[in-house]
């Protein structure tokens, strides 16, 4: 299995029914592919969270790189998943839901854009941290 992380920058602003529509549209496709995580979007970001097979996951990689409604500018790919970080997540719009401590999603937009932006490699100790930040999203999404 394996997971990836990106952000990318939306080359327009998406309205709340858009977004709950690409929510809706994305859990049902994903369910059929068997691929787990959540979807973010603040300030024109996109943050997804993604995880499933790895052939699966590489597609969707392509198809994401190559959307024209955003461009990616930053990817942390992990192979080896051992668990699934959301299982029960087709393709979850956190938006909705009030978690507890939110400045993980802000942190982790931040310090991808940082890297992005300014075309910078993530440094493997730097995509460990932001991979334990998921762990922190993913046991504060159990209790919401």
């Amino acid at each position: 299995m394996k997971c990836v992380l990106y952000i990318s920058k939306a080359l327009k602003s998406f309205t709340n029914e858009e977004l709950e529509l690409l929510s809706t549209t994305s859990t049902g496709n994903n369910q059929k592919r068997d691929i787990t995580g959540y979807l973010y979007y603040e300030n024109q970001r996109f943050l997804q969270y993604m995880e499933g097979e790895e052939h699966i996951i590489n597609q969707m990689v392509d198809k994401i790189a190559h959307d024209e409604r955003h461009e990616l500018l930053a990817l942390i790919e992990k192979q080896d998943l051992v668990h699934r970080r959301f299982p029960e997540w087709g393709m979850k719009n956190i938006a909705d839901l009030m978690f507890s401590n939110s400045a993980i999603e802000t942190t982790i937009i931040q310090t991808m854009s940082i890297f992005g932006e300014n075309h910078l490699n993530i440094s493997e100790r730097t995509q460990k941290e932001l991979f334990n930040l998921m762990d922190d999203l993913s046991s504060v999404s159990l209790k919401a």
